[in-house]
């Protein structure tokens, strides 16, 4: 047994199983019991190194807790997320990374014993099968809950912060844009009355709302009389519409106008035969019975739009909002305008994200859209 002195604590570091055992003496408790801090490790060297770390968390108040897992940071986290009020959809999505991927992998790992070194050749393996996108998604959730038992004093430093994320192997498939013949035929088809989300689809390519922008847009945001559609909110974490710059009223097409008073007529009609069955959200675009529509629902209803258009069922509806820059940008659109049309805050996010549609051309909306597609119209009669 060899006696060692951690600063003004005294200690001794002894054979134990395979490995040693350290151990110190906190002095005794109100019960009269002696109080030992004790580590564990394959060599000496390594057991004195935990015992000096254990003294500098003791001495900054730092009370670890040995048994404090990987899960057990990662399902706090998660608790704590829900009672901030993220949306269900959003903490599914968490819930589902976290358990195949942080939890299932390296779950059992002390946080105390976690280094940077584990952090990263587990984000390698990740890389392997995950994109970019979504290893940045998982490492910032261990980021986070290794950062809240930092702040409840569970561990005494984040290392998950010192390892940045790698490059996934498989990057998603970029965004594309209908073209102008796609479109129409797209646009024809939603004209159709058997598609409940023809009138979300036709305004979604002439005016370029968000996804989310549609699915929260009420029938107080619509002015049909003056051809108007404020966008106030968003199905995004607490209402809100992504940026300062994104709450906006945009004049539309005479194409939307027709298709949204149509569909007006078509929910007063549903609500009818609902009767109290009816959910009251005056959402403008919902299920017949007025609940709201999820990602995956208008996912569905799109694709079999866009199947029966005959332009295949691969397409997904932040498409229509690719569309639309590109075809606001083929006719002659600036990009400052096209930029105040979706919302940026500024050119340069326009440029970034939508570099793949815009041309080298570079006077609004609603006029533009009412002429191309009148256009596109009179060459089909």
């Amino acid at each position: 047994m060899a006696k060692i002195l951690v600063g003004k604590y005294e200690g001794s570091i002894y054979e134990e199983g395979d490995g040693y055992t350290g151990a110190i003496s906190l002095g005794f408790g109100p019960d009269g019991k002696r109080k030992r801090l004790k580590r564990k490790g394959r060599t000496k060297a390594q057991v004195k190194d935990k015992l000096i770390k254990a003294v500098e968390d003791l001495e900054k108040g730092v009370k670890e807790e040995r048994d404090h897992t990987v899960e057990k940071a990662v399902n706090a986290l998660l608790v704590h997320l829900a009672k901030q009020g993220k949306s269900e959809a959003t903490m599914d999505t968490y819930r589902g990374l976290a358990d195949h991927h942080i939890i299932g992998r390296i779950g059992k790992a002390k946080l105390t014993d976690l280094t940077a070194d584990d952090v990263e050749r587990w984000l390698d393996e990740c890389a392997e099968r995950m994109t970019t996108q979504t290893l940045k998604i998982v490492h910032g959730l261990l980021r986070r809950s290794i950062r809240l038992a930092e702040r409840r004093d569970k561990v005494a430093r984040n290392v998950a912060l010192l390892v940045d994320t790698p490059q996934g192997k498989h990057p998603g498939r970029r965004s594309r844009s209908l073209s102008l013949d796609e479109a129409t035929k797209l646009l024809r088809e939603a004209q159709g009355p058997q598609h409940r989300l023809g009138a979300y689809v036709i305004l979604a390519i002439v005016s370029g709302l968000r996804t989310e922008e549609l699915r929260a847009l009420t029938w107080a945001d619509v002015d049909l009389k003056e051809k108007v559609v404020y966008v106030l909110r968003s199905d995004r974490e607490g209402g809100d519409t992504k940026t300062k710059k994104s709450r906006r009223g945009i004049a539309v097409a005479d194409m939307a106008v027709d298709a949204l008073t149509a569909h007006r007529k078509r929910q007063a009609a549903e609500k009818l035969a609902a009767g109290d069955a009816w959910q009251g959200h005056n959402l403008v675009f919902c299920r017949e019975d007025g609940t709201p529509y999820s990602s995956d629902d208008v996912l569905r209803r799109f694709q079999q739009l866009t199947a029966a258009a005959g332009i295949g069922s691969t397409w997904v509806p932040r498409e229509l909002r690719h569309t639309f820059v590109s075809i606001m940008s083929d006719h002659g659109v600036a990009l400052e305008k096209i930029s105040d049309l979706v919302g940026h805050s500024d050119t340069r996010t326009t440029q970034t994200v939508y570099r793949h549609e815009l041309r080298p051309v570079i006077t609004t909306g609603a006029e533009k859209m009412n002429a191309i597609f009148k256009d596109e119209s009179s060459k089909s009669a």
